[in-house]
C-alpha cells in the first residue's frame, strides 16, 4: 500500500445528529489559516432508496460504491497535506475503500452520542424529526459496534460544546 508522506485523510463517519457538521464546522474556523481540505459526502447528492435500489441494487451498495469513488477523488485528486471528510459511512466500507485505492496514510473517526442526545438534535435543533427512526437508531448502535470491534476511536459528543468537540478530535488524532 502507498503511504503518501505529505498525505493524510481523516474520515469523520456517524450517525445523522451526532455532531459530524459541527464538528468539520468548527475545525474549518479553527485552521481557516492552514491549506487543509475540508469535504462533505453529501455533497454528491443522496439519491431516494428507490434509486439506490435500482441503480446499485440496495442502499448499501450505493453507499458501498460512493464511498469507494470518493476516496478514490481524496485519495488522487486533493493535494492538501490534511484532509477531514465528513459523511455516515460503514467502516467496513471506508476500509475496503482505502485498501481498493492502495492508501494507507489515513484515519478513521467515529463521532457518536447517546440516543437521547441524537433525539433532542435532529427534533430541537435541526428540526429533522423525520432523521429520528428506528432504522437510525439501529445505525447509531451498529456504527458503535463497528468500531469497537475495529479499535477504531470513538469521540462521544453527548455533553459536548463545539470547541470541546474539536479539542476531543484534535486529541484522538494527535493534532
Amino acid at each position: 500500500m502507498k503511504k503518501s508522506p505529505t498525505k493524510t485523510i481523516y474520515f469523520i463517519t456517524g450517525a445523522s445528529g451526532v455532531g459530524k457538521t459541527t464538528l468539520v464546522e468548527n475545525l474549518m474556523k479553527k485552521h481557516a489559516n492552514k491549506h487543509w481540505s475540508f469535504v462533505h459526502f453529501d455533497t454528491i447528492g443522496v439519491p431516494s432508496s428507490a434509486e439506490m435500489e435500482r441503480d446499485f441494487g440496495s442502499p448499501p451498495a450505493w453507499q458501498k460504491a460512493k464511498t469507494v469513488e470518493w476516496i478514490g477523488k481524496l485519495v488522487n485528486d486533493y493535494q492538501s497535506e490534511r484532509i477531514f471528510f465528513e459523511g455516515q459511512v460503514n467502516l467496513q466500507f471506508i476500509v475496503e475503500g482505502f485498501t481498493k485505492h492502495n492508501f494507507e496514510n489515513y484515519r478513521i473517526i467515529l463521532v457518536d452520542c447517546s440516543e437521547k442526545e441524537m433525539e433532542r438534535r435532529l427534533t430541537v435543533g435541526r428540526s429533522q424529526p423525520e432523521l429520528l427512526t428506528e432504522p437510525m437508531k439501529n445505525w447509531l448502535q451498529y456504527l458503535r459496534g463497528q468500531a469497537r470491534e475495529s479499535g477504531v476511536p470513538i469521540l462521544d459528543t453527548t455533553i459536548l460544546s463545539p470547541e470541546e468537540m474539536v479539542k476531543g478530535f484534535e486529541n484522538a488524532i494527535g493534532l
